[in-house]
């Protein structure tokens, strides 16, 4: 089942995309894009199992608006979203997961440790 999975990474980082790519590539497969736009585009033309999206990108709060907008949408709503920001690290802001804002299952510090990633995706994976 794993390397049928389809992930989404939604980042505007080349370097964590390559590294975080890099790790879930040994398990499943994976799809990138490089903005929220980008990413809604590709989830319209293939659902993914799973959608790990970045807080920050082309503006701040992009990942959030990204994260509604899917659960919004009744064909979108049930994809588990990991969101990963290094918003501790840019602004010294600890953030929790409170789903009436940030509409996701899990939410991450980057950097994320590649053991505790792949735990936590296969984690929300076996919820679903």
């Amino acid at each position: 089942m794993e390397e049928h999975t389809n992930i989404l990474l939604i980042d505007d980082d080349d370097v964590f995309v390559e590294a975080v790519s890099a790790v879930l590539e040994s398990v499943y497969r994976v799809r990138r894009a490089a903005n929220g736009k980008e990413g809604l585009e590709m989830v319209a033309a293939q659902r993914p199992d799973l959608i790990i999206l970045d807080v920050m990108m082309d503006y701040l709060s992009e990942g959030f608006d990204v994260a509604r907008t899917l659960r919004n949408d009744t064909d979108t709503a049930t994809i588990p979203i990991i969101m990963l920001t290094g918003v501790d690290q840019v602004y010294n802001l600890r953030m929790e997961v409170d789903e009436s804002w940030v509409p996701c299952e899990r939410y991450l510090e980057k950097p994320v440790a590649p053991v505790e990633l792949l735990q936590q995706v296969a984690e929300v994976l076996e919820s679903r």
